[in-house]
């Protein structure tokens, strides 16, 4: 496992086949370097693997194993040799660490794992404002043609939500929001199911997750999106039967 970029890693293996700076090398590097002397303690060939060793560990295979058989590579800085679905090949956020993590652990114990980290996900917090996004929201550059956004803005604090949908199929594609907590499971189960933008409006109050006492906003976003879209989608009640049915 590794955190290096891909010069400090080139760097470190010519460092490998000249004896006079390799102590330096292994002596700055060996918390966040593959182990090469115990690779060689095990009858490999070190000059073998220096060469053999790509400039960034690349994943052969979503077991998560690398170019050198019984070597693995995790988190924001593993590279894969094939994306995932829409994902990127190295994906910087820790929640990919995490997920790689729990997947790695299960093939180390014997149990073979494929990475699948299902839909895309991320939240952070700047400062007060929390950031969350749930499936693809892409940027006005970036999105299909299939795909519209519908915005809503709270007219003077911030709170903001993007709603992306297929505008011939209504199908919910993700939403980015700021300000507003939202349930991470539920909109994952509505990506699952292929939900429509409809119902999850309808059904907005299931996923909101503010502390108590905080001020709701769905009747809000549904009426603009009712006035924009020539809709009369009718926000329901929170359901807790709903809110932890399983997907």
């Amino acid at each position: 496992i590794s955190n290096e970029s891909e010069d400090d890693i080139g760097s470190n293996a010519n460092n490998l086949k000249n004896p006079n700076t390799a102590n330096t090398a292994n002596t700055a590097n060996t918390a966040n370097t593959i182990n090469f002397e115990t690779l060689n303690n095990n009858n490999k060939n070190i000059e073998e693997l220096s060469n053999t060793l790509d400039n960034r560990v690349n994943l052969m295979k979503n077991e998560l194993e690398t170019n050198i058989k019984d070597i693995y590579a995790i988190g924001d800085c593993a590279e894969q040799h094939k994306a995932i679905g829409q994902r990127r090949n190295i994906e910087a956020v820790w929640y990919t660490g995490r997920m790689m993590g729990e997947t790695l652990a299960q093939t180390i114990c014997g149990n073979k794992t494929e990475y699948k980290p299902g839909h895309w996900f991320n939240s952070a917090k700047f400062l007060d404002i929390e950031y969350q996004t749930y499936g693809w929201v892409f940027s006005e550059i970036g999105k299909k043609e299939n795909e519209t956004y519908f915005q809503w803005q709270h007219p003077k604090e911030q709170k903001c939500i993007t709603i992306s949908f297929d505008k011939n199929t209504n199908q919910f594609l993700g939403i980015n929001t700021f300000g507003i907590r939202m349930r991470h499971d539920i909109f994952n189960k509505w990506l699952t199911e292929n939900q429509t933008i409809d119902h999850v409006l309808e059904h907005l109050a299931d996923a909101n997750f503010d502390p108590e006492f905080y001020k709701l906003y769905e009747s809000k976003i549904v009426e603009k999106f009712n006035k924009e879209n020539n809709t009369s989608i009718q926000t329901k009640k929170k359901s807790w039967k709903r809110i932890f049915s399983k997907a």
